[in-house]
């Protein structure tokens, strides 16, 4: 009975993703909770009946005589990237899941799907070679935002347009980034319903309901729906909860916290107001707007936020050791001592075998007038599809493609969803509902990916929020320096 409902919670939350993660950051009412898909059921598991519209690409099976379709990827230990691995049945939902889709393409195009983690610098340079030596052998890619940039500009991944086969129109890929990641009016990578590493890492905000409730506070699900849900209503419970606990005139890991975060947090807070860093000039290329009164008031109240005043507990004032930064935080929370902890999708997993009962919310937004709340792709972390430049066959490659991102929409991303709201403890509908706000509230800002030409925005801000500077002299700084970058940028594409 519990695994029943549990999959039918998870269609609810599918069904909801489906209608509005065509939008780009326009949140539908979190309210309106009507199925936008019926539900069969395939090989034991249930997957959406395209019984309306059918986004089936009907792509012809290219016999492939049994050669390999071979992907590098990233990842870590901690955030494994799980999109392609999957061995074998193991009765694990997602490694099934990826397990089933596998085989099902690999049986149509009659080949073998082989993959090997490499790292992102390591695939660059394996992308790079592979193009200086004519090597085809590589068909996918998969880095994080930073290095699919500096693939493209240094012209070492095919453009999107040119793989015949794919559709971004289709709604198994994440249109809402391709506007932001575009330069010169052609984009290079995307992410797909495949991509659940890139999905698991996007930022939340989790809470802890023991908490809220032993102090009385206003029912956070609630803000969210009414849109008052900001950083200045985040730092009014905050204050509320920090406490000394051990009495010795400070604020520690082991006292009790109103907010506990790495510093990835301050990027997640950037993201959330939806603020456009670089926008786009008239040929599509990055063009730098901080130095507004508007962009320097949001830095501003993030470091209000983020104080160690307003009783914000970052733990890297403390320690930037592993131990501190990924771990500390979800201690806290299970240890029922923090109200709230910035993580993403696959912090919630972690929670998932722990009896603490927590909720999950979109990072706050700006301010009350801000219209919509909104979310970023990590930068550092997930990974987008490119295709390298040496592959020839272009038609075979992007059918594949098409037909992985497609297979993923009717099982794997449906099995992901249901992996991150099942556990001891079922959730409750208000967490799906803002799951569902969260994963339509997408948006791609460029200065997000291009520290690897030196546009160290996030790292500069993380530093200005971190050591309270004064934030126009910042912005001041970064905007004289950003022609020199920009130069850089305009010479790598030629």
């Amino acid at each position: 009975m519990k695994n029943t409902f549990i999959r039918v919670l998870a269609l609810l939350i599918l069904a909801i993703i489906l209608v509005t993660s065509v939008s780009c950051g326009e949140t539908e009412n979190p309210n309106d909770t009507t199925p936008a898909v019926a539900e069969t059921t395939v090989d034991n598991q249930t997957v959406p009946e395209e019984t309306t519209v059918s986004y089936d690409p009907k792509l012809e099976a290219k016999d492939w005589g049994g050669n390999e379709f071979y992907i590098l990827y990233n990842g870590n230990d901690l955030e494994p990237n799980l999109d392609f691995v999957a061995e074998d049945v193991t009765g694990a939902t997602l490694n099934d899941a990826v397990y089933k889709r596998n085989v099902a393409i690999q049986e149509k195009y009659k080949l073998k799907i082989s993959s090997k983690y490499s790292g992102d610098s390591t695939t660059m340079g394996s992308a790079q070679a592979a193009n200086a030596s004519g090597d085809c052998s590589i068909h996918l890619c998969e880095v994080n935002q930073n290095y699919s940039m500096s693939m493209a500009i240094n012209g070492f991944i095919h453009c999107i347009d040119e793989l015949t086969n794919i559709n971004t129109d289709k709604p198994y890929w994440i249109q809402s980034q391709l506007a932001g990641s575009s330069i010169k009016g052609k984009n290079y990578f995307a992410y797909s319903d495949a991509n659940v590493h890139a999905v698991g890492a996007t930022p939340v905000t989790i809470f802890n309901k023991k908490v809220r409730e032993q102090f009385g506070l206003d029912d956070i699900y609630q803000l969210v729906y009414d849109g008052k849900w900001t950083y200045a209503k985040m730092s009014e419970l905050v204050k509320v909860v920090t406490g000394d606990l051990d009495g010795d005139q400070q604020i520690t890991k082991d006292d009790r916290l109103g907010l506990i975060a790495n510093t990835f947090s301050i990027d997640c807070f950037i993201s959330g107001s939806g603020y456009q860093m670089l926008t786009k000039d008239d040929e599509d290329l990055p063009a730098i707007s901080i130095n507004t009164e508007k962009f320097i008031s949001i830095i501003e109240g993030i470091q209000s936020l983020c104080s160690v005043e307003n009783g914000m507990f970052l733990v890297d004032r403390t320690s930037t050791a592993t131990e501190a930064r990924e771990y500390w935080t979800e201690w806290a929370i299970t240890a029922d001592r923090a109200l709230f902890w910035i993580g993403n999708f696959k912090c919630v997993e972690r929670l998932r075998a722990s009896d603490t009962d927590f909720g999950v919310v979109p990072i706050p937004k700006a301010t009350e007038d801000q219209q919509n709340y909104a979310v970023h792709m990590q930068a550092n972390i997930g990974a987008a599809m490119s295709v390298p430049n040496c592959v020839t066959d272009v038609e075979g490659v992007s059918a594949v493609l098409e037909d992985i991102a497609y297979q993923s929409y009717l099982t794997v991303m449906p099995a992901y969803i249901e992996v991150l709201i099942q556990g001891q403890s079922i959730r409750d509908a208000e967490s799906l509902k803002c799951i569902s706000i969260i994963r339509s509230s997408y948006y791609c800002d460029m200065g997000f990916m291009l520290s690897n030409f030196g546009v160290a925005l996030l790292g500069t801000f993380r530093s200005c929020v971190m050591n309270n500077t004064g934030v126009a002299s910042v912005v001041t700084g970064l905007e004289k320096n950003f022609p020199n970058q920009l130069k850089k940028i305009k010479k790598a594409l030629g």
